[in-house]
């Protein structure tokens, strides 16, 4: 039969009719009934009012009582040592520790906006209007600054200036007045120095007196050389000091150097600038050497084989100097005028010798060959001089030259 869980609000009761009873034969089938019922409720999930979970799993025991799964964050969370003013941050994933949180930075966290914030670290209203603005426009504006880039209203204060200013990357200064004054003292000389890293290269100074070197000095201290105009009102006030000599030199220009100077220095008088360049045959330009002058050579001809050496107003030409062959450009059978150097090949029955004079006409059977003149066929000589330059291709054919 199957067993009955007479169960109560989760408590357990035996059946009714189970127990025994002294000196009473124990009746099998209830006895039965019990063992099989307490058997099913041993096996069966105690429940919760029962001290048990009502499950037959973890996570339906963790379910059935609420319970919170196993979480690694929560063991780190359980071993910290907490006190007073700490609070819990995160070191990594699921790791936590403390770290202090002052009564002055609760106050703070629990502002609920940025201006209340900003009050509570004591910064002014007004500082808080300015830290509102959106631009540096609107944070001049609202302190009643002008335009940063040339603050033209007002007087800036001698006093807030004063002293040394490093770092600057670029003075710019608009005006049609004095720019830049030094002030120095009575006795002092003040100067504008140029620097390399921590090496003075040059300055600008005005040095009062009238000895050498004194006055308005361009200075270059890598050479130790210096370029000055004399506090003496002359037409050599200006000069250079040469270090490496240590002298004084008078600077020449137009208004202390004459010839005199020129040849006192140099040995010979500077020429006049009426004197004139001239363009001699075959060239063309020059003038008077008060301005550049520019002499050009005239183009020459071609030279050719009868060109001579000579000179016109404004070309030349030059002589060959030898005879030279040229190239035909005809393209006529009936051509008799080649240039000097063309070469033939011509028939002569007779026998010619090398080097030696031959007078070759056009053959008039055909307009491929050329023959000896005297030859039957033999029609219009070849102009010029011609010569032998041998036999080729058995007797009577003449490789014959022009010569002249």
């Amino acid at each position: 039969m199957e067993a009955i869980l007479p169960r109560t609000g989760g408590v357990y009761s035996p059946p009714a009719g189970t127990k025994g009873v002294p000196n009473t034969t124990i009746q099998s089938v209830p006895y039965n009934a019990l063992i099989d019922d307490l058997t099913a409720d041993a096996n069966a999930a105690r429940p919760i009012t029962a001290g048990g979970t009502g499950a037959t799993s973890a996570s339906a025991a963790r379910a059935a009582l609420g319970a919170q799964a196993a979480s690694a964050a929560l063991a780190s969370i359980a071993g910290l040592a907490t006190g007073a003013d700490k609070m819990i941050y995160t070191t990594a994933a699921d790791a936590y520790t403390t770290t202090a949180l002052t009564p002055f930075a609760r106050t703070l966290l629990d502002d609920a906006t940025a201006g209340a914030a900003l009050t509570t670290l004591g910064v002014s209203a007004f500082a808080q209007t300015v830290l509102d603005d959106g631009d540096a426009a609107a944070a001049r504006a609202t302190l009643g600054a002008n335009n940063a880039s040339n603050l033209t209203t007002g007087t800036i204060p001698s006093a807030r200036i004063d002293g040394a200013y490093v770092d600057f990357t670029q003075i710019a200064v608009t005006t049609d007045g004095e720019a830049i004054k030094l002030v120095g003292s009575a006795t002092g000389d003040p100067y504008v120095g140029f620097w390399k890293a921590a090496a003075r290269q040059g300055y600008f100074q005005h040095r009062d007196g009238t000895a050498n070197g004194d006055g308005l000095r361009v200075a270059n201290d890598v050479t130790g050389d210096y370029l000055y105009l004399s506090n003496v009102n002359s037409t050599d006030a200006l000069k250079f000091y040469d270090s490496s000599v240590a002298a004084h030199n008078t600077v020449w220009h137009s208004g202390n150097l004459a010839a005199a100077d020129v040849n006192a220095l140099y040995g010979y008088t500077p020429a006049s600038n009426a004197v004139q360049v001239i363009a001699g045959s075959g060239l063309t330009g020059g003038g008077a050497i008060s301005a550049n002058r520019t002499l050009t050579l005239g183009t020459p001809s071609d030279i050719t084989n009868s060109t001579t050496n000579s000179v016109s107003g404004t070309s030349h030409t030059h002589a060959l100097g030898f005879v030279a062959a040229e190239v035909s450009t005809a393209t006529s059978s009936s051509t008799t005028s080649f240039p000097l150097g063309h070469v033939i090949s011509c028939y002569s029955a007779a026998g010619i010798a090398r080097r030696a004079p031959m007078a070759p006409c056009l053959y008039s059977a055909d307009t491929m060959q050329y023959v000896a003149s005297g030859t039957s066929g033999a029609g219009t000589s070849l102009s010029g001089t011609w010569r032998s330059c041998g036999v080729v291709g058995g007797t009577g054919r003449y490789i014959l030259q022009r010569v002249a």
